[in-house]
């Protein structure tokens, strides 16, 4: 059990919550697409029912009485006893409607993260591509990255409200990438999954004389499967310098990003 020590608006459609408590000793996240699960309360002001863990192993997972998301780890460093997410704000989820309206003092549970994944961080280039979901992750890669890397990151969101702060760094060209505003009210659902693609497709990477490098995506499934046919069937990319997930389905409460769909 954690409690909110600091929120912060990046953009119109992301906030950045910094979590705190004594239950962070013992907390690691080396990755830079690291994930915890963050349990909040089913009703506003409401308890947070809590995973039941035995030996290390969640296993009331289908208790309906949960309400939790997966979230990429931002930050934890751990002489300053933070651990930072930054959330996408929407309505169509509760992580996200908890997003927009979270204060310090509020209290949230916080599940693994369960492993550390830890990708090539030596290669001569980087593509990283991601939305809303990604996003933390992308940023992650943009701290842990060496100084001398080339790097070409895509971020699709709704629209220039929606950016937030990047780090400037040698050897990043940013892009971002606006879907534009969705009359329906469900941005969820309302996306092009072809925008990430073109974008990407637009950037020149993997030429003979690029060196190694590595294509890094997350974000919407059917994004994110188009992405990867692209960089696969189309660019010729080899399978093992791919690493492109679907972190979300729209429609789809707790999609598997491991699962084939993805």
């Amino acid at each position: 059990m954690l409690t909110v020590r600091r929120v912060e608006d990046l953009g119109r459609s992301m906030r950045r919550v910094a979590l705190g408590g004594p239950d962070l000793d013992g907390f690691a996240a080396l990755g830079p697409t690291d994930h915890a699960k963050i349990f909040f309360p089913a009703q506003v002001g409401g308890a947070v029912v809590l995973p039941e863990v035995r030996d290390g192993a969640w296993v009331n997972r289908d208790d309906a009485a949960l309400t939790w998301r997966d979230y990429t780890v931002r930050t934890y460093e751990p002489a300053s006893g933070e651990v930072v997410f930054d959330l996408a704000v929407h309505a169509h989820g509760p992580g996200g409607r908890w997003a927009a309206r979270a204060q310090p003092g509020e209290r949230l549970a916080v599940l693994g993260p369960g492993t550390s994944k830890l990708p090539p961080l030596d290669l001569a280039w980087y593509v990283l591509a991601a939305d809303e979901a990604g996003l933390p992750a992308l940023l992650n890669w943009l701290d842990r990255l060496p100084g001398g890397a080339r790097v070409q990151a895509f971020v699709e969101v709704d629209g220039p409200g929606c950016e937030v702060p990047v780090p400037a760094r040698d050897g990043l060209a940013l892009t971002w990438v606006h879907r534009g505003e969705v009359s329906t009210g469900d941005a969820a659902i309302a996306r092009d999954p072809n925008l990430l693609r073109d974008a990407v497709a637009s950037a020149s990477f993997g030429g003979a004389d690029d060196g190694a490098g590595w294509v890094w995506g997350a974000g919407e499934a059917a994004a994110m499967r188009a992405l990867r046919r692209y960089l696969v069937a189309e660019r010729g990319l080899p399978r093992a310098s791919v690493d492109v997930t679907g972190y979300w389905r729209a429609g789809v409460a707790h999609f598997d990003h491991k699962s084939p769909e993805a």
